[in-house]
């Protein structure tokens, strides 16, 4: 007798509320003690398939049968308790759904806010779990451990077997691919564009026809006169629209292709920094600050300008307030703090900082001044999608909006000479996180970086850390 499957999803569809569809006709199969990994890009709906797989979201069709106990541990974490840090408030609703033993358990990044102890301790853990486990998480340390991958796509789900670093290489091979396809999309929305403009043109010269008869009739000619001068001033305006958006999306469509015929290596829309001032970027002397009654650091003193430097330890120690002092956005409690803003750029936890309504390919055309060939070359060599490109910063992910700052800052007429990231890597997907580090460690500049991710701060070519205790 065949054992029944611990979870079985059949035919799931799930769109936004705005309509856009995050998974078509999904299904998979779990049997007990499977443990697997689910990845994808940002945005692609990996989350609320995890709610969904947990019977937290209902899908709008399909049919999802589990034959046992299921405990979801989110990807937020309840922060009522201001006593304790988020990585601390994260850990403990980890340990409570482990020891509650259920036969599926889904996690939903859970390597967000732990630092290196509270990472040794999770991997720890899921290797000795005995049940169905699935895992949302883009941290290759984690994923490492993993030989079962499903990999969701608005199109659906489908399985890999094999080794994390195996399908980061397949993964972007089929990127390469989306990437052609959405340009020969793009190009094909141009000759729509271009169909229905010839199509106003045509009615709007039967029109003509209609008020020569008009005139036949004997009709008023100043009520004519009226009559074809608004509807020539509201011909000529919608005419304008239609060329400016068909010329528009024309020339990105043409600029992206060009783009991404080239193998552009990243050094070559990298910015030649000028030789480094006298002063530094920004100095600390002797600062302290402090988190309610309690003191984070003190006597901390830095000066820096083109070092490369990694901010590491524990969860509340203090490392997010001392890239905010270095980066001006906060005082010190004691001590001298003074930074130049206009040799610095900081990208906050979560990209908070840059939530903007512009997009990325805005900004390169009016802030740095490129034009649509360089926007777009910039925008392949550092492997960010087109797609994205082009839609406002509020409606990337933190990830996808961290790598869209960084094009920004770089492609400035007067780019940073220092840049302060904290935890950058904390949502970014597989590609996103090597396009990154080879980023960073092409970058000529001073950096700080503060992270967990021990794999990162290694390749990025750091020359010394600062260690925080609590």
């Amino acid at each position: 007798m065949t054992a029944q499957p611990l979870l079985h999803a059949q035919q799931l569809n799930l769109a936004t509320p705005g309509g856009r569809p995050l998974f078509r006709d999904l299904s998979l199969q779990l049997d007990r003690g499977d443990r697997v990994a689910l990845v994808g890009r940002n945005g692609v709906g990996k989350s609320t398939l995890l709610q969904v797989l947990a019977g937290v979201t209902a899908a709008d069709s399909g049919k999802l049968t589990c034959h046992g106990r299921r405990i979801l541990v989110p990807q937020g974490v309840d922060m009522h308790d201001r006593s304790a840090s988020p990585g601390e408030l994260r850990r403990r609703s980890l340990q409570a759904a482990l020891d509650a033993d259920p036969e599926l358990l889904l996690l939903d990044e859970p390597t967000h806010d732990l630092d290196q102890a509270g990472l040794d301790w999770l991997s720890r853990a899921l290797a000795s779990y005995r049940h169905g486990l699935v895992v949302v998480s883009h941290d290759r340390r984690l994923l490492r451990a993993f030989e079962d991958f499903f990999l969701v796509a608005e199109s659906g789900c489908r399985h890999y077997h094999g080794s994390c670093d195996a399908l980061l290489r397949m993964l972007q091979s089929e990127q390469d691919e989306h990437e052609r396809r959405y340009l020969s999309e793009l190009a094909g929305l141009t000759r729509e564009e271009k169909h229905h403009y010839v199509d106003a043109q045509r009615r709007a010269r039967k029109k003509n026809v209609g008020r020569i008869r008009e005139l036949d009739r004997g009709s008023p000619r100043i009520l004519l006169n009226a009559k074809r001068s608004a509807a020539q001033n509201t011909q000529a305006r919608a005419a304008r629209i239609h060329r400016e958006r068909i010329a528009s999306a024309r020339a990105w469509a043409l600029a992206a292709r060009r783009a991404l015929a080239v193998e552009l290596p990243l050094e070559a829309v990298l910015p030649q920094l000028p030789a480094a001032g006298a002063l530094p970027a920004t100095e600390l002397q002797r600062v302290a600050a402090v988190a309610g009654e309690r003191t984070l650091f003190e006597d901390v003193s830095l000066a820096l300008q083109r070092e490369r430097l990694g901010v590491v330890g524990p969860n509340a120690s203090g490392k997010s307030t001392l890239l905010e002092l270095l980066a001006g956005e906060r005082r010190p409690e004691r001590g001298g703090a003074r930074c130049d803003a206009s040799r610095i750029g900081y990208i906050a936890q979560n990209s908070a900082n840059w939530c903007r309504p512009e997009s990325l390919l805005e900004l390169l055309l009016t802030e740095a001044q490129l034009d649509l060939a360089a926007a777009a070359s910039c925008i392949r060599a550092h492997r960010f999608p087109f797609a994205l490109a082009e839609r406002p910063l509020t409606s990337l992910s933190p990830g996808e909006r961290l790598r869209a700052a960084l094009l920004c800052l770089l492609q400035r007429p007067h780019p940073p000479e220092l840049l302060i990231l904290d935890e950058p890597t904390s949502h970014l997907d597989f590609l996103g996180h090597a396009a990154l580090q080879a980023l960073l460690s092409r970058w000529s500049g001073g950096l700080v970086v503060a992270s967990h991710d021990e794999d990162f701060l290694g390749a990025i070519g750091l020359e010394r850390r600062l260690s925080l205790a609590r």
